[in-house]
């Protein structure tokens, strides 16, 4: 009986120790994000994961995006020793976005100090749109949600045992929609916004 439980022992160690094991990995990025239906616009994240092995990991991603427009029209420009001009604001839009993802990630070494880096994820993403026209004083809030996925690819350099940076493009797909009411017969209907679009970003990972 003693060298069952011994043997069952062994085996649940063997088992378990090396997924406490893994590397925990860390992720800090920026870049760049250019939706169908928006202007681009600066997108930072952060991600926690682990190593399966020295080539696979996976982790789970938040970012958050943003941009802000404003249209503004000089009414007078006075003169003098010192020119100075009146603005007026007529419109005003602020577009912010947080896509959450589950991702997979595979690392492999193509030189002795540059790694290839290839990716896919899959998640949901929340997006808030806010409109001001002061020239109708009209204020409009919209908030839009939906499933996304992304495919990255791109190269990692180690600068030591425990870090590496990354550079990488990503292509994002996502159309998040927001409930429009019901037509005048009766069917419900959709406002979508594409935000499928090119994603160029680097990045800062940690391993412990």
């Amino acid at each position: 009986m003693k060298k069952y439980i011994y043997f069952v022992f062994i085996l649940f160690i063997g088992g378990v120790f090396p997924l406490f094991a893994q590397s925990t990995i860390l992720g800090l990025n920026g870049g760049m994000l250019f939706p169908e239906d928006t202007e681009g616009g600066p997108i930072i994240g952060i991600s926690w994961g682990r190593m399966l092995d020295q080539n696979i990991s996976w982790e789970i991603e938040a970012d958050y995006f943003w941009r802000t427009y404003t249209k503004e029209m000089t009414v007078e420009v006075s003169g003098g020793t010192t020119q100075s001009s009146t603005i007026v604001t007529e419109i005003e839009n602020s577009t912010r976005m947080l896509p959450v993802f589950f991702k997979l990630g595979f690392l492999s070494q193509i030189l002795p100090k540059l790694d290839l880096k290839i990716g896919g994820g899959l998640g949901y993403v929340f997006l808030w749109n806010d409109d001001m026209n002061y020239k109708l004083d009209v204020e409009n809030s919209e908030f839009y949600s939906g499933f996304a996925w992304h495919l990255s690819a791109g190269v990692s350099f180690p600068i030591s045992r425990a870090a590496d940076i990354y550079g990488e493009a990503v292509y994002l797909s996502s159309t998040p929609s927001t409930s429009a009411g019901k037509t005048a017969e009766g069917l419900p209907k959709r406002t979508e916004v594409d935000i499928s679009g090119i994603w160029l970003r680097a990045g800062l990972r940690l391993y412990h």
